[in-house]
């Protein structure tokens, strides 16, 4: 093999190598994003306090998870979020459904502009979110 194919060798592979990775990344976080989208949904579920409590606990553990993987949002992104989720809490333990409902909404409004405003990893982990809440309008 002459040096000049030695050469596109290791650039195709490189760039393989690179792209595989990239992939790697995507899928990891919007697994991620997925059970953070699944811990909202178990809030919306949670039939007692001590499941709102867990739900809740579970929520801030995934938050943090993707915030030190992916640093995914700004200090005011992760307040709104914040809020949005104390709403929903709040109106899962009434019994609000209209409400919960309209919660949902609200977070995954949040969800996508949060999303329309990063690169391609950290926009897989929030479509993970996504499509971990799309569950939860049934």
């Amino acid at each position: 093999m002459n040096r000049y194919m030695k050469m596109i060798a290791v650039v195709s592979l490189a760039g393989f190598t690179v792209l595989s990775a990239g992939c790697s990344q995507k899928y990891s976080a919007e697994r991620d994003g997925k059970k953070l989208g699944e811990a909202v949904c178990d809030l919306r579920t949670a039939t007692s306090k001590e499941d709102v409590d867990d739900a809740r606990s579970s929520i801030e553990s995934q938050l943090n998870d993707l915030g030190n993987k992916y640093s995914l949002f700004t200090a005011e992104d992760r307040n709104d979020v914040q809020r949005n989720l104390a709403d929903l809490a709040e109106h899962r333990i009434q019994g609000n459904t209209a409400l919960m409902q309209q919660d949902i909404a609200v977070l995954e409004r949040s969800v996508q502009h949060i999303a329309e405003d990063v690169n391609q990893v950290r926009r897989a982990a929030w479509e993970g979110v996504q499509e971990g809440l799309s569950g939860c309008s049934e």
